[in-house]
């Protein structure tokens, strides 16, 4: 029986200024939870798991107040409901016998590393994770009862999930995404489809009084560089008079470029920065004609280091009184809500108020002395950058706030390129503000947004009303494609009797052609983005360069988007968060761009253990964060088309996080400077030998420094090839070698470890041939803890066995998947024919067996792959890509590591390092 007692208590939560009463909402992705100082939370929607192994999410929530009814693919539908009592009612109708259960997440902060603890059923309560946990699960039970999530101070929050739910809690750092999961999946019983969620108000235990300090430093913990008392603010005033003066810097020109380049590498001096092309490198040239690599620091004033103090103010030891000495430390249009300790701080060691202008100087005065050449993008450029010569870049006001640029409901970050209004707005912000700035040598360039999800484009135009202009225009071109509506139901597998009703229908993507045609809808959409942003740009300003989109790497990965964005930028800019440098990658997407040059907009790496701060890549020490940069920003430089980096941020953010996010925002060990403003000196000691030698590197050929640490060193590496020869004679699936051709195996050994920390003993052999019907495949593993697999359907990767990663079209094209291309998961458990085919319109049957080695630390994997899920008609001299990755884990219930024959841990979203097969006689 599906009956979902989904028992959230948020406290009654004992504040010191009175009692909380959790309010609940909902939204788009689910039910929300606000937590008061425990943050937000939002329990998202069901994911229907559906007995084939497919799922299926909300594609339509349409919310009315305390109601939403949602729509998922299959005709399904839920409705939600808001009721009294905190009790939240889920009633599914028309889900037929096809779904087996349904699965619903909730995100939990990194916040929680700092005094939060998480207890699961009868267990013992634990801190979460201070350090990234291998392999990401770090609980997977059975019928897990109650999660209970207690915050530093013992304010709780409890989630009771449906009797016989499976319970799972990941760290995503394991993914390089700050942020833990709770993930639960409920049987689903067609006879009893209504459950209630009831959430209630709890009670406070004990917890610390504290989290933290007068300082704005986490209380607890320790590390080089924590202040312990406010006469230390005194000493740190003449100190650091002393450090900076001694620190050597090279000699540069007036605006912080190379002398005498100009001569030496033939450039010109056009009175503002621009781009020039010298002996294959890309070279980013200042207003006197000198080479310039942007070393930028992003957010150059105070924002990330502000943080919420209203509603919380027991989590401090202390706060700046609003009026008097510490005034300027607030954040001036919250009133006394809003603060930065970090400011607070420099009222103290100073003795005088915060004013942005000395602010600034000072600060790129200092940054100066490690070799930092300009402000980074989140910033405002004073007088004071003026005064001292310092480059800055900016954005175009294409913002929601400020510039009224509307965004695409669904595509972060995205606006409509085809809404007339829209456009006019495009042409009077530029016409204001752009034209202001004209003239002004110290801008490098114009960045137009941060981080557009573009990928989700060819998912939610389709589904949106005809209101929206870009949905339009999407019928329009459907129109001028198919000769008649019978001709358009026939390609999208749809029963529509004119194209007028697919102005305000709810398509979905689902064919081969449909999923062309959103190519090519994407296509139009880019080209109309960039010429109205590029032709308006140039009209007001002929003097500075577009620097692109600060792509995320997900993103940027779209050869389309690429070549479209090149025909109008000057710069590609890509916000790229990495530990190894992929140079495959970004020459790729050099390549697609037309060969323009490259700015790498945003990274940072943090040292938890030794700033008290959550969040980001993490190394272990200050150093390590600076040797982390020397990698990055060298091995980046020396491909010949970067022409500059972003560091983000100046100051660390604020311990209880940024302001702007209430409860939950963002607390990472970012800066150059702590909240104490005191520099990170054996991190910016690192930076600075890189800052001050980057030239030799970028332009005279020096070898780039490279740290010697395995998290940083490549992986993957040749492009690996195999022949598969065809089968002697029927192939039977017992996991024999008969009729198998007698040619060698190929080997994967624990060299070849792409995910984990060790190999644990794993590796194998496998072989391939093929007749006219399959594609037949064998593996002989070796594996210490063999067969453990408890997983189904999308979730098999996550225990022992095989995947197959096969492509027909475009073989040796890079990117993400074509819409042929197949990820093939096969189980290495005891239950028979467990598979499951990603990306493909529906599940086939693979005929498979799984055979233990007698020595019981192995097993044999064979299957019969079929040509028609593949999209093969094979032949001899057909060549496919193809890789192979071994998965382990010790138990069944978490992947532990993964072995793979030719590409990365990135396979299963890039196809680029996919190794090749040859089919032969």
């Amino acid at each position: 029986m599906l009956r979902l007692i989904l028992l959230l208590i948020i406290g009654a939560l004992f504040l010191q200024n009175g009692a909380y009463a959790a309010a609940l909402g909902l939204n788009d992705k689910g039910v929300t939870v606000d937590g008061g100082t425990m943050g937000k939370f939002t329990l998202e929607y069901p994911e229907l798991q559906l007995k084939d192994g497919k799922t299926l999410k909300v594609v339509e929530p349409n919310l009315a107040g305390k109601k939403a009814t949602l729509k998922y693919a299959n005709g399904g539908q839920l409705e939600v409901t808001l009721q009294e009592d905190g009790k939240v009612h889920f009633k599914f109708s028309g889900l037929g016998d096809e779904v087996k259960s349904w699965k619903s997440l909730m995100f939990i902060g990194m916040e929680y590393i700092q005094g939060g603890k998480w207890k699961i059923g009868d267990n013992e309560a634990r801190p979460f994770p201070a350090n990234k946990t291998p392999g990401g699960h770090f609980f997977q039970a059975n019928n897990a009862g109650t999660l209970t999530i207690t915050s530093f101070d013992g304010k709780n929050i409890s989630f009771t999930p449906p009797p016989f739910s499976y319970g799972q809690m990941t760290d995503n750092r394991e993914w390089n995404w700050a942020a833990f999961v709770w993930a639960f999946f409920a049987p689903f019983n067609k006879n009893d489809p209504q459950t209630t969620i009831t959430i209630k108000d709890g009670v406070a235990v004990s917890g610390q009084t504290t989290l933290v300090d007068e300082f704005g430093q986490l209380s607890a913990g320790d590390w080089p560089g924590k202040v312990k008392n406010a006469e230390e603010f005194k000493g740190d005033v003449e100190s650091e008079k002393a450090y900076y003066a001694a620190l050597k810097t090279p000699t540069l020109d007036k605006f912080g470029g190379l002398p005498g380049g100009r001569e030496k590498y033939g450039l010109k001096a056009s009175g503002f920065f621009h781009i020039e092309q010298k002996n294959g490198k890309w070279i980013l040239v200042n207003p006197e004609g000198n080479p310039f690599f942007h070393t930028g620091v992003c957010v150059f004033n105070p924002v990330d280091d502000y943080t919420l103090v209203k509603g919380r103010e027991s989590s401090f030891a202390w706060i700046p009184p609003y009026e008097g000495h510490y005034k300027s430390a607030f954040r001036g249009e919250n009133g006394s809500d809003v603060v930065s300790f970090h400011l607070a701080n420099m009222v103290r060691k100073y003795n005088e108020p915060f004013e942005l202008e000395k602010y600034q100087a000072r600060m790129i005065e200092r940054v100066k002395k490690f070799g930092f050449n300009s402000i980074g993008a989140f910033s405002s450029a004073t007088q004071a950058a003026h005064r001292a010569n310092f480059p800055y870049v900016t954005s175009l006001p294409l913002d929601q706030w400020n510039g009224g640029i509307p965004r695409l409901p669904g595509v972060h970050e995205a606006w409509d390129p085809f809404d007339e209004k829209i456009r006019a707005r495009v042409e009077e912000n530029f016409s204001k503000s752009v034209a202001a700035k004209a003239n002004d040598p110290l801008l490098i360039g114009y960045f137009l947004v941060n981080e557009p999800l573009y990928e989700d484009l060819p998912k939610v135009v389709p589904t949106l009303k005809g209101t929206h202009a870009v949905k339009r225009r999407l019928v329009q071109m459907l129109r001028e494609k198919y000769p008649n509506i019978e001709a358009f139901n026939k390609a999208w597998e749809t029963d529509f009797k004119n194209f007028d009703e697919l102005n305000d229908a709810h398509l979905i993507v689902k064919t081969r052609a449909a999923s062309e045609d959103m190519h090519a809808f994407s296509g139009l959409y880019f080209e109309a983005y960039f010429k109205l942003v590029a032709d308006t740009f140039r009209k007001y300003d002929k003097n500075h360069m577009l620097i692109g989109n600060r792509l995320q790497p997900g993103t940027a990965n779209n050869e389309q988007l690429c070549r479209i964005m090149g025909k109008y930028m000057d710069v590609f800019s890509l916000n790229y968060y990495t530990n190894a440098v992929d140079k495959d990658f970004l020459t790729r997407l050099h390549n697609w761009s037309g060969g323009k040059p490259m700015m790498l907009s945003e990274f940072y790496w943090t040292a938890p253990s030794q700033s008290g701060l959550v969040g980001g890549l993490d190394v272990s020490t200050q150093q390590e964060r600076g040797l982390a940069y020397r990698n990055y920003t060298e091995q980046t430089a020396a491909l010949g088309f970067v022409v500059g980096i972003e560091w983000f941020t100046l100051v660390d953010q604020a311990t209880t996080g940024r302001w702007f996010s209430g409860f939950n925002g963002e607390r990472a060990n970012s800066g150059l400077f702590s909240v104490a403003d005191r520099p990170w000196k054996p991190m910016l000691e690192e930076m600075a030998k890189s800052n001050f030698g980057i030239y030799e590197v970028w332009l005279d050929g020096k070898t780039p420094f490279a740290w010697d640490d395995p998290r940083f060193a490549p992986k993957g590496g040749a492009i690996r090839s195999a022949q598969v020869p065809r089968a002697t004679g029927p192939i039977t699936i017992d996991g024999t070698n008969k009729n198998w051709p007698g040619v060698p195996p190929e080997q994967i050994t624990g060299k070849r470890l792409v995910m984990g920390s060790t190999d644990g003993g794993l590796e194998a052999t496998f072989r391939l041939c093929w007749d006219e019907k399959n594609l037949y495949f064998m593996a002989n593993v070796v594996d210490p803890t063999p067969m453990q697999n408890k997983q189904t359907g999308n979730a098999l990767w996550n225990g022992d066995g095989v995947e197959l990663f096969i492509g027909s079209e475009k073989v040796g094209t890079g990117g993400p998947f074509l819409f042929t291309d197949r990820q093939i998961l096969l189980s290495a458990g005891k239950r028979e024919g467990a598979s499951y085919i990603a990306n493909a319109p529906q599940q086939t049957p693979i005929e498979m067996i799984v055979v233990p080695g007698g020595d019981g630390k192995s097993y044999t994997l064979q299957a019969a792959i079929p040509w028609v899920i593949l999209n093969v008609q094979p032949k001899v001299g057909q060549e496919l890509m193809f890789d192979l990755a071994i998965d382990d884990s010790p138990n069944g219930d978490m992947r532990v590591r993964q072995l793979m024959w030719s590409g990365t841990a990135k396979n299963s979203s890039d196809r680029s390092h996919w190794g090749r097969l040859k089919l032969i006689p």
